[in-house]
């Protein structure tokens, strides 16, 4: 088996309820060694009235990340050509993200910002990889706790950027993880 040399291209989106247009979309793109490479951060306005469960649990993690851009459509706009960018030869990363950040992708190929190729594929949710390795896939967060993961202090979840960083991390730990397995079996 091949070693892992692939970069890691985490993104994550916060929306106003789960099935709405996101209002902040943040990406980390890390080399296999763990270095980071390249980030990006938006945010627009919210759209509708806002979700008490995002009041109370999503915007406080989120203080101090200004609106970027007017609209959605233009912030998608920016986050598609950072997507191009950085996607070629890298392991597009996310956690739990179906509707999230499965539908950040399907707005940007209807919004024709991206061709309907230009997907993950594979995609990489990290529910499944946790789980397979017998950990809570419902948390990056007790993942990077366990095993001493060192995350950059962007905040807690729901901070897009801090959500991003750790699901990268998590993913590069869980591929180190493999690489080990894999020497020991031959």
């Amino acid at each position: 088996m091949k070693k892992f040399e692939n970069n890691v291209f985490s993104f994550d989106a916060e929306t106003n309820g789960l099935y709405w247009e996101a209002f902040s979309l943040a990406a980390v793109v890390y080399d296999s060694k763990w270095d980071l490479l390249k980030t990006f951060l938006a945010r627009s306005p919210i759209k509708w009235d806002v979700d008490q469960w995002v009041e109370t649990n999503v915007l406080p993690e989120m203080e101090g990340i200004e609106e970027t851009h007017a609209s959605y459509e233009a912030m998608l706009k920016d986050f598609a050509e950072f997507y191009k960018q950085w996607k070629n030869g890298a392991d597009i990363v996310f956690h739990m993200g179906m509707p999230v950040e499965s539908t950040v992708l399907k707005d940007m190929v209807e919004k024709g910002e991206i061709g309907i190729f230009d997907g993950p594929y594979p995609p990489k949710d990290l529910v499944w990889y946790l789980d397979m390795v017998g950990e809570d896939p419902t948390s990056v967060d007790g993942y990077a706790k366990k095993y001493n993961l060192e995350i950059t202090d962007y905040g807690t979840s729901h901070n897009p950027l801090y959500d991003s960083e750790v699901a990268a991390k998590v993913y590069l730990d869980l591929m180190k993880r493999r690489e080990k397995i894999i020497e020991q079996s031959v």
